[in-house]
């Protein structure tokens, strides 16, 4: 039932998925066909002249632009702490900054501003939830501001020639002015101290006009440097600074829309079109492919030495394991980036499969290596290369099976490098990822089947994109070549089109491979029902700790995710696309990050929302650590036993209830859990009648429903009359003897007047006899949301709900029943991930309590 009731959903999801996917995958082949199309008169060794006759001064001068470029992006966080007016040393900042940016730029818009990566970071400085968001939100100001300020002046005052040609002026100054009255009012609005912004909850203060000003001068800088860095590869002669601007952030925005990975193929197809009239293509290409490694890679190298390092030293020193710098940032970081470039290297096994070898090499390998050794080895090079791209992804979810996979994977890409061809170059780069893993063997423990979630559609068509890039590749390399039947029989030390024709049919035969593997891998279940033994070993996680909600782990209607040792555990339940985990991690609180970190983990396997549904507000710190968004539901009734008492004018209603009561001959008893089995039929009778009486039907997840091997577990609390059940209520005794408290309640018809409540009244009484320090009389739902001007949208609508909703559901009713006992009232909240959420994470937790949506009805 848990699973076939997403079945719908997931599809859907997945479609969605595919469709965005394949959007990505569609503009980058339409990049490649316009990077074919400039590439028609282009050799491939044209192409490697133009990169090896660029000057050393002008390799100089880009790397020291590049170096200046990302100090100023450091810049836009400095300013951002200014801004919150929160002290963090400037060096920690820096250096989360940068590996930051690096990461993000090679991500693609999704991760533009370096959100996720921040978030890592700087939690762990004592930054809130609200706090981050405000400096993520500064950053991408500061990122836009530049943009849109220089776009408006280069289309303004230094249009393209292709404007004018395409009579399009008027259009593109419009369009700039546009752009540019934009920064302007964003100025005016920081100069004349506007009112701040309220998004949802969180309140954006608008900058000051010295820190907005700040922010366009060095997000100008910061575009102006990184269009130096290409101006400096490209030859003398070509188009004005300002022109090149124009063009360079045209390309650079067209990139990101694409939601292509770094805008790969996209920018440099762009490119090519509006430098075609100054520049030879071969030129132009060189000076991008330059550009791609100096501004991109060679950041993200230095963004993982830098985590790498940092992991190194926690082990050297023995300490935790979480470093002074970064905290646990490397622990969920390093697994990204190393999966970045584990892709990365599959893609270098592949091209070099797919470009001619060195011919020197070659021969000199020949007098001591047969050929047979060679077409081996450059054919199984390419296998490795498709290998590593899936294996990137299991990396990415940090599976140790992946870690192992990786590594092994690394160390045949260096022997097939070294034996193919000679290519040392290629062989150390593999060598140098392979010794970056070695010391992030801690990362790795997940323990999961490779294909347990399948590839991601994202994943899958990027592993594709990269087989067709090389084939592509292959026959840009061999153009010059006549392809008849029998080259592909041909084997001989100076034939490198054979070879590549080979490889490429082995690496597509083993991608396709892995596919066929993966749709005849049988579905691991996405919900599984916890077994018998699972049940019987939550005792001990559920004796650490003395609330009484875990209990409802044993109404088998929600799957339980353990921690490593099995001492915590969560239980959870999915409707839709929200993973609704009830509750806090069961078991010792020092190991609920952990827990929360793998079931965030799972549910983005399957690409769902993760919510943690009537959480305690003193363990809010664990979730606001990951990033997830936090809202009041409602606040929950507790009963101080050990000096309750029905005595005094406090409880003058509750004393007249058991009073009423006793005159009816009404009697209390709880029935201990051994003698539950015996009446078990009565209690089925009165709740059959119950849900008859009520029209309702059995709920489920957070409530408990009749079940009589849950039942077993308990003791029952009744009221009888003659001898005969009345009401009754399940016990749950929590450990420690902290709380007490009830979940199944149901009563006759025929029950007298005030049952229930005498009930409750009589248990409280027994568990302050039993030593019982706390009663729980559960959540009431939006009660104690803030309702003024200044509360969230969110709280002011559940407010509005609470007073004026009793068409849906008895809000205050509910409220005031408990108010009877005058109990102190807890805050309980729901902490789930993404903004926009929140409307259909609730729908969702209403129709998995009700059992499904049909329930909701119901």
């Amino acid at each position: 039932m848990l699973q076939g009731r997403r079945a719908n959903e997931v599809m859907s999801q997945r479609l969605r998925a595919w469709l965005h996917a394949l959007l990505a995958a569609a503009l980058f082949a339409a990049a490649l066909a316009i990077l074919h199309h400039e590439l028609r008169d282009v050799h491939y060794r044209d192409l490697l002249q133009a990169v090896a006759s660029l000057p050393r001064v002008r390799l100089f001068w880009a790397i020291v632009l590049c170096i200046a470029s990302y100090a100023v992006l450091t810049g836009y966080d400095q300013l951002a702490f200014v801004y919150v007016k929160k002290a963090i040393g400037r060096w920690r900042i820096a250096v989360a900054s940068f590996v930051g940016v690096a990461i993000a730029n090679n991500a693609g818009l999704a991760l533009l501003s370096g959100a996720s990566v921040r978030y890592r970071f700087y939690t762990r400085w004592g930054i809130g939830a609200g706090d981050l968001s405000r400096v993520v939100l500064f950053c991408s100001t500061a990122y836009w501001l530049g943009l849109l300020a220089l776009g408006g002046w280069s289309l303004t005052f230094h249009p393209h020639p292709a404007i004018e040609r395409y009579g399009i002026a008027a259009l593109g100054r419009g369009a700039g002015i546009a752009l540019l009255a934009v920064t302007v009012a964003y100025l005016a609005a920081a100069a004349i101290h506007l009112p701040p912004l309220r998004i949802r909850s969180l309140e954006i203060a608008i900058p000051s006009f010295r820190l907005a000003l700040a922010q366009l001068a060095l997000s100008m800088l910061d575009w102006v440097l990184a269009t130096a860095v290409l101006y400096a590869l490209l030859p003398s002669g070509g188009p004005s600074f300002g022109l090149l601007l124009g063009a360079f952030l045209a390309a650079q925005l067209i990139g990101m829309v694409s939601q292509v990975p770094g805008g790969v193929g996209i920018f440099e197809g762009v490119m090519l079109i509006e430098l075609a009239q100054f520049y030879r293509t071969e030129q132009i290409l060189s000076a991008l492919l330059l550009y791609r490694v100096i501004y991109y890679l060679l950041p993200l190298c230095a963004g993982l030495a830098i985590l790498i390092g940092d992991e190194v030293r926690v082990h050297r020193h023995r300490l935790v394991r979480f470093g002074a710098i970064f905290g646990n940032a490397t622990l969920l970081i390093a697994p990204k980036v190393l999966a970045v470039f584990t892709f990365l290297a599959g893609v270098v096994l592949l091209f070099s499969g797919a470009t001619p070898a060195y011919p020197g090499r070659l021969a000199a390998l020949a007098r001591f290596l047969p050929l047979g050794v060679f077409e081996a080895s450059h054919f199984l090079g390419s296998v490795v290369g498709v290998a590593l791209l899936v294996v990137a992804q299991g990396v990415a979810r940090r599976l140790d099976v992946a870690y192992y996979a990786a590594i092994l994977l690394l160390a045949l890409g260096i022997g097939f490098s070294l034996l193919k061809a000679g290519d040392w170059e290629e062989g150390v780069l593999l060598l140098l990822l392979l010794l970056a893993f070695l010391p992030c063997r801690g990362e790795f423990e997940r323990r999961a089947s490779f294909f347990e979630v399948g590839l991601s559609p994202g994943w899958t068509l990027a592993a594709l994109v990269a087989v067709g890039a090389s084939i592509w590749l292959g026959f840009f390399a061999f153009r010059h070549l006549e392809y008849r039947d029998e080259l592909w029989w041909r084997f001989a030390l100076d034939h490198d089109a054979p070879r590549f024709l080979r490889a490429s049919v082995g690496a597509t035969v083993t991608l396709f491979a892995i596919g066929v593997a993966r749709l005849m891998q049988p579905v691991a279940p996405r919900l599984p029902a916890p077994t018998s033994l699972e049940l019987d070993g939550v005792e001990v996680a559920i004796e650490a700790q003395g609330e009484t909600y875990p209990y409802l782990v044993f109404l088998g209607d929600k799957s339980v995710l353990w921690n490593e040792n099995r001492s915590a555990f969560l239980m959870y339940g999915a409707q839709g696309r929200s993973w609704v985990a009830l509750g806090d991690p069961v078991g010792p609180p020092e190991v609920a990050p952990d827990l929360i970190r793998s079931f965030l983990e799972r549910v983005d396997d399957y690409g769902g929302v993760p919510v943690f549904y009537q959480v305690r507000g003193d363990r809010l710190h664990s979730y606001a650590d990951f990033g997830l968004t936090v809202v009041k539901l409602g606040e929950e009734a507790r009963v101080r036993l050990d000096t309750f008492s029905i005595e005094g004018g406090a409880h003058h209603g509750l004393r007249t209830a058991l009073h009423r009561l006793e005159r009816e001959g009404a009697e209390f008893r709880v029935v201990p859990a051994a003698d539950v089995p015996a009446i078990l039929p009565e209690l089925r009778a009165v709740s059959d009648e119950w849900l008859e009486h009520k029209a309702a039907s059995e709920k489920g997840f957070s409530l408990g429903f009749f079940d009589e091997a849950y039942l077993r577990r308990f003791p029952v609390a009744t009221i009888e009359v003659a001898g005969r059940i009345q009401a009754f209520a399940n016990v749950w005794p929590g450990p420690k003897r902290e709380e007490l408290s009830v979940d199944l309640m149901r009563f006759r018809r025929t029950a007298p007047k005030g049952a229930m409540e005498g009930l409750f009244g009589q248990l409280m009484l027994w568990g302050k006899r039993e030593g019982y320090q706390w009663f729980s009389l559960g959540v009431a739902p939006l009660s104690g949301l803030p309702s003024g001007a200044l509360a969230p949208a969110w709280s002011r609508f559940g407010s509005l709900v609470f007073r004026h909703g009793e068409a849906f559901y008895n809000f205050q009713g509910v409220r005031a029943y408990k108010d009877k006992f005058h109990p102190v009232w807890e805050p309980r909240y729901l902490a789930y991930a993404g903004v926009l959420q929140l409307p259909r994470v609730l729908a969702d937790i209403t129709a998995l309590v009700a059992g499904g949506v049909r329930g909701v009805f119901r």
